[in-house]
């Protein structure tokens, strides 16, 4: 979540950057502009492009999340990156020991692909865990409330401290 967090305020920030550009250039500026587009102009497109192919539920939870950020006070976003920063050193450590253990020695654009495909395996592999943990977790609470209906039968009727 907190990842999340930080990609919708790099969006948001990218977003504001380009919305104050496109108010301000004049046809001739926004040709140079364009012309000499800088690394940060086409962040921003790529992330107006991607954010532009979200579906609408997804958009607007973007936007209410970006709200929900710019509400935070200063101390609540610093902790918030930080716990970011923390977890994306735990995922670069989990990442590096993987490698070790592989065995394998790449060159660097195959130790990217690794990178990227244990990040897509480990994702998978969190996402089932969690079902599996909601699934026996239902199931236990079922099994709970079955225990607590033997031991609380229900009466016929009761009297109410009212009457």
């Amino acid at each position: 979540m907190v990842g999340f967090f930080v990609a919708l305020i790099f969006l948001g920030c990218a977003i504001a950057t380009g919305e104050s550009q496109v108010a301000s250039a004049s046809p001739s500026s926004a040709t140079a502009a364009a012309a000499s587009a800088t690394p940060a102009s086409s962040r921003f497109e790529l992330l107006r492009k991607a954010f532009d192919q979200l579906s609408p539920e997804q958009q607007e939870r973007i936007l209410q999340n970006f709200r929900r950020w710019q509400d935070l006070s200063a101390d609540e976003r610093e902790v918030l990156r930080q716990r970011e920063r923390v977890q994306r050193q735990k995922q670069e450590s989990s990442i590096n020991e993987a490698y070790v253990k592989s065995g394998l020695q790449l060159n660097e654009e195959q130790r990217a692909v690794f990178r990227k495909r244990y990040l897509q395996e480990r994702r998978h592999l969190e996402e089932q865990l969690a079902h599996d943990i909601q699934e026996k977790r239902q199931i236990g609470i079922a099994a709970i409330v079955d225990s607590l209906k033997k031991e609380f039968p229900p009466k016929a009727s009761l009297p109410t401290a009212g009457h």
